[in-house]
C-alpha cells in the first residue's frame, strides 16, 4: 500500500513540475501589452477628476481631444514594450514626439504618467501631491486632454500604466472631439490588435496565481513524498544489535 502511495505522489509530482514549466513559460513570453484583461482605471473618469479640479479652482474645463487620446495610448504602449517608465524613451523619443505623430499642433504640451495604481482616485491624489504633476493639471494655458490607461507588465509583474496629455493646439488648426476627419495612423491602430485565444482564456493575474498556487502544492507533495521515503528507510535499516545478541546466546547454548 505504501508503494502505491509513493508511485501516485511521484506521478503528481511529474504532472505539478510539468504544469509548473507550462506556466511559467506562458508568464515569459506573455506580451507586455494586456488588452484582453479589464482595466479599472477609467481614462474618462480621470478626465472628468481633472475638469472637476479645475473648475474648483475657477479654471476652464478641458476638452477631450482623440488625438491626444491616441497619442496617449502610443506613449503608453512604448513604455510597457520598452520596459522604461519616463516621459523620454531610452531611443530619445520625447513624449512631445508622440503628440507630433498624431498631427496634434500644439503650442502648450505637457504630460503626467502613472504606473502601479489600481483605481482612478489613487492615481489623481497622487497627481495632485506631486507639485511638477500638479502644476499641470491646473496650468491655464491648457486647453485639450488626452489620456490613457494601459494594462500590461513590466518585466514579469502586471501592472497598469496610466499617461494624461495636456494641449493647446496653435490657432486655427482643426482638431476637436467631434472631429470625424481624424483617422488614426497604421502606428495607432496596431494597438487594437487580435487577442490570441490563449491569452483570452488565460490572463497575466490568472498564470500567476497559477504559478503561485503549483508551488503550493508542489512543495507539500514533495514535502509528503520524502516524509514516506525516509519512513520506509529507516523501517528497513538492520538492527545492529540484534545479530550480535543472538550470537551470543548461540555460544552460551553450545557451551
Amino acid at each position: 500500500m505504501r508503494k502505491k502511495i509513493k508511485i501516485f505522489l511521484a506521478i503528481i509530482i511529474i504532472l505539478l513540475a510539468i504544469a509548473k514549466m507550462s506556466v511559467a513559460g506562458a508568464i515569459y513570453i506573455y506580451p507586455p501589452i494586456v488588452e484582453n484583461d479589464v482595466v479599472q482605471i477609467n481614462s474618462k473618469n480621470i478626465i472628468k477628476l481633472t475638469n472637476d479640479y479645475r473648475t474648483s479652482l475657477g479654471l476652464n474645463p478641458l476638452k477631450e481631444d482623440p488625438r491626444l487620446d491616441q497619442a496617449a495610448v502610443n506613449k503608453a504602449r512604448d513604455i510597457l514594450t520598452g520596459g522604461f517608465f519616463d516621459h523620454t524613451s531610452p531611443e530619445g523619443k520625447k513624449f512631445s514626439d508622440w503628440i507630433k505623430d498624431v498631427d496634434y499642433k500644439y503650442f502648450y504640451v505637457g504630460e503626467n504618467l502613472a504606473i502601479d495604481f489600481q483605481d482612478d482616485d489613487s492615481v489623481f491624489q497622487a497627481w495632485i501631491d506631486s507639485p511638477e504633476h500638479y502644476d499641470n493639471i491646473v496650468k491655464t494655458q491648457y486647453q485639450e486632454i488626452g489620456v490613457s490607461a494601459v494594462k500590461g507588465k513590466m518585466g514579469k509583474r502586471p501592472t497598469i500604466v496610466v499617461v494624461q496629455l495636456f494641449g493647446s493646439r496653435v490657432l486655427g488648426t482643426n482638431s476637436s472631439v467631434d472631429d470625424q476627419s481624424y483617422v488614426p495612423s497604421s502606428a495607432a491602430q496596431n494597438y487594437f490588435y487580435e487577442t490570441p485565444a490563449w491569452q483570452k482564456l488565460f490572463s497575466l493575474e490568472k498564470l500567476q496565481k497559477s504559478d503561485i498556487a503549483l508551488n503550493y502544492l508542489l512543495t507539500v507533495t514533495l514535502t509528503i513524498f520524502f516524509f514516506i521515503y525516509e519512513r520506509r528507510k529507516l523501517k528497513n535499516q538492520i538492527n545492529i544489535k540484534q545479530p550480535i545478541i543472538n550470537r551470543y546466546q548461540a555460544n552460551a547454548f553450545r557451551e
